[in-house]
C-alpha cells in the first residue's frame, strides 16, 4: 500500500513538472520559400522598455537544409518581439523586421516568401492567429507605404499629407475591423500605429532634402497631430519603441516653433523642459527625452569662453532628471569637455598594450603625439590605416609618436585585427577606458594632435590621407 502511494506521488509530481514546463514553453516555426537558395539568419529579440534593466530575451533560430525553422523556448509571460530575418551573406539580399506577439503555451507558425526583388515577407493570407495577423499586416502596409515614399519622394507638404492620410485611414479601419480579442494586442497595435504616424510625419519632409533638391518649406500647421499626443507619450507601451524618445523631442521642438531636428541651445532645451513637465506625465518617457536632449547638446559642444556658465546652466537642467546616477553621469561628461580645449592636458585614462600592460598618454610626453581613435568594425577607420602606416614610416626617427587607440569592445577582436592588417608601432586598447567620454568622441576615425608638453594642439587633426597633414607636421617638427 505504501509502495503504491509512493508510485502515485512520483507520477503526480512528474506530471506536475511536465505541465509546468508546457505552461512556460513557447515556440515559433515555419518555412522559407526563395527563388534562389541563400543563407538565412533569423533572430527573435524581445521588445523591452528603454528604462528596463537586464538583457532582453534573444534567440537565434536555426534554418535547415529544407528551409524550415523552429524553436521552443522558456517564456514566463506574454510579450512582443522583433522577428529579424536576414537573407544572403550579412543580409545583403533582404533584411526583414516585423513585430510579433508570443505567449506561453503557444507556437507562432508563419511562412516567408519573396514577393518581388525588394521584398521578403511573412504570408498572412492563411494565418489563423488573428493577433499576429493584425501586427504583420500593419507592418507590411507601413513598409510598402514607406518604400513608395522613398522611391517617389514627396515634392511638397500636400504630398506628405496625402501619405499620412493613407496611413491614418489604414490603421483606423484595421483597428475597427479587427477581430482580436486580446486587449493587450489591440492596445499595442494602436500605440504602434501612432508611432508609425509620427515616424512618417517627421521623416517625409526630409526625403526630398536628402535627395539634394533643397529643404521643403513646412508650415507649423503640418505638425498638428490627428490624435491626442498624450495617448502615445503617456502610454507605457510607447517605451517599447526606441524611436519614441526622438518623436517626443521632435514634438516639443515643433510646439516651440523649432525645426523638429534642430540642435538646441541650453535656453531652448529649458523651453522644451517646461513643455515636457506640462504635457507629459509619463516620468520614464520624460526623463529619457530630457536625457537625450542633453546628450545631443554635449555631443555638439565646442569649448568656448562661456564654458563655466554653460556648465552651471547644464547642471541646472540635469537636476530635472529623476535619477541621481544619470544627473551625475551627464554632469561628469560636461566636466570632461575641458579635455577638448586647445592647451588642455591629455586625459588620464588607463589603456592597455598588446602585452596587457597599463599605458597612459602622459608616457609619450616630450614628443608630438598624433593619435588615431579607431575600431575594427569601422570601415572609414580601416581605409585610413595604410596612409597612417606610410606616414609613420616617413617620420620615423623624428620627434613624433603615432599612437593608435582601439575602441573595440573586446580586446580579442582588436588583437585579431592587428594581426590581419599587420599593424605595428604604438597600438593600444581603449575599449574598457573612459577615453571616448573624456574626449567627447561621437564618431570615428578621430585624430588628435598633442605637443611635446602633452598639451592639445588640434582636437580634430587632419586625417593621414589628407593633403594637409604633412605640411602641418613638417612645420611643427622644424621649429
Amino acid at each position: 500500500m505504501i509502495r503504491k502511494r509512493w508510485i502515485i506521488m512520483v507520477v503526480a509530481a512528474l506530471y506536475g513538472v511536465a505541465a509546468g514546463h508546457a505552461q512556460y514553453t513557447a515556440g515559433i516555426k515555419g518555412l522559407i520559400t526563395l527563388k534562389e537558395k541563400h543563407p538565412v539568419n533569423i533572430q527573435l529579440l524581445e521588445m523591452r522598455p528603454q528604462d528596463a534593466t537586464g538583457e532582453p530575451l534573444s534567440l537565434v533560430l536555426e534554418v535547415g537544409e529544407d528551409m524550415t525553422f523552429g524553436k521552443e523556448f522558456h517564456l514566463e509571460r506574454p510579450g512582443f518581439f522583433y522577428l529579424i530575418t536576414q537573407v544572403g551573406e550579412h543580409g545583403d539580399k533582404y533584411i526583414s523586421q516585423h513585430i510579433c506577439y508570443i505567449c506561453p503555451g503557444h507556437t507562432l507558425e508563419l511562412n516567408y516568401s519573396e514577393t518581388d526583388e525588394y521584398s521578403f515577407v511573412p504570408e498572412t493570407d492563411r494565418m489563423t492567429d488573428s493577433a499576429n495577423k493584425l501586427l504583420f499586416e500593419s507592418d507590411l502596409f507601413y513598409h510598402r507605404l514607406s518604400r513608395t515614399a522613398w522611391e517617389n519622394p514627396p515634392k511638397d507638404v500636400e504630398s506628405c499629407q496625402t501619405i499620412l492620410r493613407q496611413w491614418q485611414t489604414y490603421y483606423t479601419e484595421s483597428l475597427q475591423k479587427c477581430t482580436v480579442n486580446n486587449a493587450e494586442v489591440k492596445a499595442f497595435a494602436k500605440i504602434q500605429a501612432y508611432e508609425r504616424y509620427l515616424s512618417l510625419l517627421y521623416r517625409l519632409p526630409l526625403i526630398e532634402e536628402q535627395s539634394n533638391t533643397g529643404r521643403m518649406n513646412v508650415p507649423e500647421t503640418y505638425y498638428t497631430l490627428p490624435f491626442d499626443a498624450s495617448e502615445f507619450f503617456d502610454d507605457e507601451r510607447a517605451m517599447l519603441f526606441a524611436s519614441s524618445v526622438s518623436h517626443l523631442r521632435n514634438y516639443l521642438n515643433t510646439l516651440n516653433g523649432f525645426h523638429p531636428y534642430a540642435r538646441l541651445t541650453l535656453e531652448q532645451i529649458e523651453q522644451n523642459v517646461k513643455l515636457l513637465r506640462k504635457n507629459v506625465s509619463n516620468r520614464a518617457m520624460s526623463d529619457k527625452t530630457l536625457e537625450s536632449m542633453l546628450e545631443i547638446y554635449l555631443s555638439g559642444y565646442r569649448m568656448r569662453e562661456s564654458y563655466e556658465t554653460d556648465k552651471a546652466y547644464f547642471g541646472k537642467l540635469a537636476d530635472h532628471l529623476s535619477s541621481k546616477e544619470q544627473r551625475d553621469r551627464l554632469c561628469t561628461r560636461f566636466d570632461y569637455l575641458r579635455y577638448t580645449a586647445v592647451g588642455a592636458s591629455a586625459p588620464d585614462a588607463t589603456l592597455k598594450n598588446e602585452q596587457g600592460q597599463s599605458v597612459t598618454l602622459k608616457q609619450f610626453k616630450g614628443r608630438y603625439v598624433y593619435i588615431d581613435l579607431w575600431a575594427s568594425w569601422c570601415i572609414p577607420c580601416r581605409k585610413e590605416i595604410p596612409s597612417l602606416q606610410k606616414l609613420e614610416k616617413e617620420y620615423e626617427g623624428k620627434n613624433i609618436a603615432f599612437v593608435s587607440i582601439s575602441l573595440d569592445k573586446k580586446s580579442s577582436t582588436w588583437k585579431n585585427t592587428l594581426e590581419t592588417l599587420q599593424m605595428h608601432g604604438h597600438q593600444l586598447f581603449g575599449g574598457e577606458s573612459t577615453l571616448t567620454e573624456q574626449l567627447n568622441v561621437t564618431s570615428i576615425p578621430h585624430f588628435l594632435l598633442y605637443d611635446p608638453d602633452g598639451k592639445l594642439l588640434l582636437y580634430k587633426a587632419p586625417v593621414p590621407s589628407s593633403e594637409q597633414i604633412r605640411p602641418l607636421l613638417d612645420k611643427l617638427l622644424s621649429q
